[in-house]
């Protein structure tokens, strides 16, 4: 399996402005926030890149403050992005005991319930049509 790479935020070389209505109805694609995003999703599709929209993406700048990783769609695909961003972010140490993991990590053994309990009111995620689940901070 391979680990999701965390993105992290970067100075954005495009003009900040909003999507523009006749832009989404005539598909976007040649909008340059959807030509943005699919440098971090490739296989971007429109009804995809509306979803982001209704959820309140729509530039550039919040697409670099809310985006933070795609993995492969599975059952536990939560679990993996909660374990890997709290390794990301230096929880889970370099050694093998519990002192190096927060107190509120340490009371839950499952991630899933890391993520039902703890994270899921700060990240939500995405599934497109290709298998992969996309992460995204809800503080854009």
């Amino acid at each position: 399996m391979t680990e999701p790479k965390i993105r992290t935020n970067f100075e954005s070389y495009y003009n900040y402005n909003k999507l523009k209505d006749e832009d989404l109805i005539s598909g976007g694609r040649e909008d340059p926030f959807f030509q943005y995003i699919k440098k971090d999703i490739p296989d971007l599709e429109y009804d995809f890149y509306q979803n982001i929209i209704d959820e309140g993406i729509e530039t550039i700048e919040q697409w670099e403050d809310a985006y933070v990783c795609s993995i492969p769609t599975t059952i536990n695909c939560e679990a993996q992005f909660v374990e890997q961003l709290i390794d990301d972010l230096g929880y889970l140490g370099d050694s093998d005991s519990d002192s190096d993991i927060p107190e509120f990590l340490t009371s839950h053994i499952n991630w899933q319930e890391v993520w039902d309990c703890e994270l899921s009111h700060d990240y939500f995620a995405l599934d497109d049509d290709s298998g992969t689940t996309h992460f995204f901070s809800r503080y854009f």
